[in-house]
Parts: C-alpha cells; structure tokens; sequence
C-alpha cells in the first residue's frame, strides 16, 4: 500500500487511476478515500479535487447499481477532513467538521435514502423480534422505531469512523514519504478537550427535546472518544517507550474482547480529557 500511495503521489494520472481502480474493488473504497485524502493533503485543493471528481465516477456506480451509498460518504467525507486538516493542522476541528456531516447525514437519512433504512430494518426484523422476545418484551411499533433509530445511528457513524481511518492511512503515508515521524507525533498527542465532550452532552440533550435521533450524536462521539482513547494507548505506550508487542498486545484483546476492551479505552479517553495521563506519566 505504501508503494502504491509513493505512485499515487508521482501525478494526477497515477492518482486518479489507483483511486478509480481500488474504488472499484469491493471492500476497498476506504483505500480509494485514503488515495484522495493523501493528494488533498499533500498536493493542495485544486489538485485534491481533480482526483475526488473523477473517483466520484466509480463510487456513483456502487450507488446506482448496488444502492449502496457508503463508497460516496466515506468519499465525500474523508475529502473534506483531509481539507480541514491541511488548513488548520488540527485533528479535532477535523473531526468534529467530519462529526457534524455525520450528524446531518444521520438525520436526513430516512429522508433521503428510505428503501435502503428499510431493506436495512427488513434485514435486522428478526435479530430484534428475537431480542425482546428474550428480554419478554412485545415487539411492537414503539420498539420497532427504537430499533430504527439504532441502526440509522449505526449506518452514519460507521462510514465516519472509517473515514476517520482513511484519513489517519493518507496523513502516515504523507509523514513516511515527506515528514517521518511526523504523524506519530501528531497522534500521540491528541487528546479530546473537556468542552467538546459536554458540547457533545448538551447536543443529546437538546435533540431529544426537540425529537431528533439522539443515537446519531451518542454514537458519532463514541467513534469520537474511540478515537482519543486510541490515541491515549499509543501516547502512553511510546511515552514509556514500551515495545511493540504492547500494541499488538492492546490491538488483539480489543478483537477477542469486543466490545469491552474499547468501553475501557473510551471511559479512559474521556477522564483523560480532564486529567492529561501523558503529560503526568514520566518517560522511561
């Protein structure tokens, strides 16, 4: 993948053709997003935006001839953070710019893309019905709508949250090739601010009152706070200058204990907001 992106990064032509080609490819439009988010960053708007045109072309067809919309977002959304991060050099105006199009994106979604929520709840009717018939709950329209707003919640803050990996892919190609050890440091660093976390709060707050899906804003942060508290075990690891196999260590107990593993990192990042763990851990 790395000599890919060093292609990628020879012209326009070379970029446009492995981002059209990998977009293609199924499973494999987070690498086509990570191929145009790398040009962004590196090359500038103008530049960014020729090979984001053209591999719109092949994300279209995802969406005309599968229905399926995810390449576009994923597209759409990992271009305009890799923008934002080339203009401010912050990670968290980036993310939270990527947060509210999630956000936006999850509210009109039943709007906008109605038979693909239903082919979606269709998919998941009988998982649920099995759900609160364990739980001795009726399966009724109430649940039914509960159940909905889940996985709309699910569907926005999931394309986000690959995009958030997209990005991250293009920035440490871009430290490998032009800045080495730059991205290391810029992510070791980040650490989400206090005032963003009780943004976050008030925004749940006001969308249940007002009768949004609350569950896209609590979702869209908890791949938010995710991402601190991911960033919190690096920091901490490379600040004690602990070996690798910690991280492989960490990156295997969240596969075999899913979801636990990341709820930890994710309370963790969040008392992290307030305490600083790097700034108080000593260096080895």
């Amino acid at each position: 993948m790395h000599e890919l992106a060093k292609v990628a990064m020879r012209g326009p032509t070379q970029a446009i053709l492995i981002a059209s080609i990998s977009m293609l490819i199924p499973m494999l439009f987070w690498f086509s997003a990570a191929v145009v988010a790398l040009v962004t960053l590196r090359k500038g708007f103008h530049q960014g935006t020729v090979v984001f045109f053209w591999t719109v072309l092949p994300a279209m067809v995802w969406l005309v001839v599968a229905q399926d919309p995810g390449a576009l977002i994923v597209l759409a959304l990992s271009f305009l953070m890799a923008n934002i991060l080339r203009i401010t050099s912050s990670w968290q105006t980036t993310l939270v710019s990527g947060a509210f199009v999630s956000l936006i994106l999850g509210w009109i979604s039943p709007f906008i893309m109605p038979d693909l929520i239903e082919v979606l709840m269709s998919l998941a009717d009988e998982f649920f019905k099995e759900l609160a018939k364990q739980s001795d709950q009726e399966y009724n329209g109430q649940m039914q709508e509960g159940f909905q707003s889940l996985i709309i919640a699910g569907f926005a803050s999931s394309f986000y949250g690959i995009a958030i990996g997209s990005v991250c892919l293009a920035r440490s190609w871009q430290a490998k090739l032009f800045n080495p050890g730059g991205w290391q440091e810029e992510f070791y660093k980040f650490r989400i601010q206090p005032r963003l976390l009780f943004s976050a709060l008030l925004l749940i707050l006001i969308t249940q009152a007002i009768g949004l899906n609350a569950a896209v804003v609590v979702f869209t942060a908890i791949i938010l706070v995710i991402f601190s508290g991911i960033a919190l075990v690096h920091g901490l690891i490379a600040k004690k200058k602990m070996t690798v196999q910690w991280l492989i260590g960490f990156y295997i107990s969240v596969f075999v204990l899913f979801p636990t593993i990341l709820m930890l990192v994710a309370i963790m990042a969040v008392i992290d907001s307030f305490i600083d763990f790097r700034r108080r851990v000593s260096d080895s």
